[in-house]
């Protein structure tokens, strides 16, 4: 029986270690989306011209770029060109992207990785609790 209820404790441990992660973690992505969107909404209403011109420019970019995987004889940008790189920059700037699909570290896959989130997930269910007024958990 000892050794049961010290593996639940060191379990619940590690469950609550994980879980101020998570948190953090999911603290930090709203914040970037927040952040996103009020350069979004700041470029748009201090200058219109410049944030249209750059979703367009972007679009022309992403057309081309998704025409030459569909057709490899069209031209793609070299790795010299630096137009993707400026363009990213004024993007960001702008808050004409999304954060959330952005990279910043990459790791080698944890091979049971996904099986523990989900667990992890089913596990905090019943801790959620709707909010009509808002229209999320």
């Amino acid at each position: 029986n000892k050794v049961y209820s010290a593996a639940i404790a060191k379990t619940q441990k590690i469950w609550t270690a994980y879980l101020d992660s998570i948190m953090k973690v999911g603290q930090m992505q709203i914040l970037r989306r927040q952040i996103t969107n009020e350069l979004n909404y700041s470029c748009r209403f201090d200058s219109k011209h410049l944030a249209a011109a750059l979703e367009n420019l972007n679009k022309a970019i992403l057309a081309d770029i998704e025409a030459h995987y569909q057709n490899p004889s069209l031209p793609y940008p070299k790795e010299d060109n630096t137009l993707l790189y400026e363009i990213t920059a004024y993007l960001e700037a702008a808050g004409i992207h999304n954060p959330l699909n952005k990279i910043y570290i990459t790791t080698k896959r944890l091979p049971y990785f996904p099986t523990v989130n989900f667990l992890f997930l089913i596990a905090q269910f019943p801790k959620l609790q709707y909010n009509r007024n808002l229209g999320i958990v």
